[in-house]
């Protein structure tokens, strides 16, 4: 029991600390919900292609704002008595401290209960199991209309994301643009690049080089493959500022909370983030493009590697905008 502390609910009360341990045991589950989901998905008939890709991007965006607005719960917790005690009080403490701040930010009782509960339990691996039931109920309200109404599902499904994220959004204190305006800049050059790769497919340029090396380019420098990349180096770029060039609003620096960035971040500095994201999701790219048959199952890894990167990157700059 005390090693299920430890590494489990401790990194909990710490608001979401990683470890060897608790990195795999994630992991794990990742790998069988994520099948879980696949299979649910196809049970449900849904087409795993653009569409569907897109009507995610507002629950993606969603759990970014919201795992920030527990960050700035916590930072508003952190002080009193008991909050780093026992499992049980420390939420205790979040959910009525997130009760507290949504009633004051909507002036309703029914929504601060339910969303003083959604924030309390947003740490990883809450934020999945919780934007992952959000976004089913929101799939069978979607198909629901789709079935009497016409409506295409994913549009559906679009609009509720979109509207529990403005929710979510509209609460949290801004306290800086500055952030937006280094990350954003960094990011759309890192698009450039990848985007960029996709248009030298096919050109004399490429022709001259070795054949394997065409056959790479043309497997991992697809339209879809560099928005997974764009979305993976905006997570990197907002980490590298966050790090390197601003803090919380306690005027503390921040720093890595995933174990192997953390450990190597002493030896090569905060762009650490730039490689360790090339030299996996590149690698993760090829294989799935060149070794999954199966179209849904291969269309359904690249969501999970898009999400992978996109929901953390969404509450990196999140952060950054509230100064927590």
């Amino acid at each position: 029991m005390d090693a299920f502390y430890q590494y489990f609910l401790l990194p909990i009360i710490r608001n979401g600390w990683f470890n060897p341990l608790n990195s795999i045991v994630y992991g794990i589950i990742l790998v069988a919900g994520g099948y879980g989901v696949f299979r649910l998905l196809l049970l449900l008939k849904i087409q795993i292609d653009g569409k569907l890709y897109i009507s995610l991007i507002p629950f993606i965006a969603f759990a970014g704002v919201t795992r920030t607005l527990r960050d700035y719960v916590y930072s508003m917790s952190n002080t009193q008595a008991g909050f780093f005690g026992t499992f049980a009080e420390h939420m205790h403490i979040m959910q009525q401290n997130a009760y507290d701040y949504v009633l004051g930010m909507t002036g309703n009782h029914f929504l601060a209960a339910a969303d003083s509960h959604v924030i309390a339990w947003f740490p990883t691996p809450g934020s999945y199991f919780v934007t992952f039931a959000l976004a089913l109920i929101s799939l069978l309200v979607a198909l629901a209309v789709q079935k009497y109404a016409e409506a295409p599902y994913w549009k559906t499904l679009f609009i509720l994301g979109l509207a529990m994220f403005i929710l979510n959004g509209a609460m949290l204190p801004v306290n800086t643009l500055e952030p937006l305006f280094y990350i954003g800049a960094v990011s759309l050059a890192w698009a450039a690049l990848f985007f960029g790769m996709v248009r030298l497919n096919g050109t004399k340029l490429l022709k001259k080089a070795d054949k394997r090396i065409r056959e790479a380019m043309k497997t991992v420098f697809t339209n879809r493959n560099s928005a997974i990349l764009s979305a993976h180096l905006f997570d990197a770029t907002a980490t590298f500022f966050a790090i390197a060039a601003f803090s919380t609003m306690g005027g503390s620096g921040y720093t890595e909370q995933h174990f192997l960035s953390r450990m190597l971040m002493p030896f090569i500095g905060p762009q650490v983030m730039f490689l360790l994201k090339l030299v996996v999701v590149i690698p993760v790219l090829y294989f799935l493009n060149k070794y999954i048959e199966d179209k849904d199952f291969r269309n359904f890894l690249l969501l999970v590697v898009l999400i992978l990167g996109l929901a953390p990157a969404s509450r990196n700059l999140a952060r950054l905008l509230v100064g927590v």
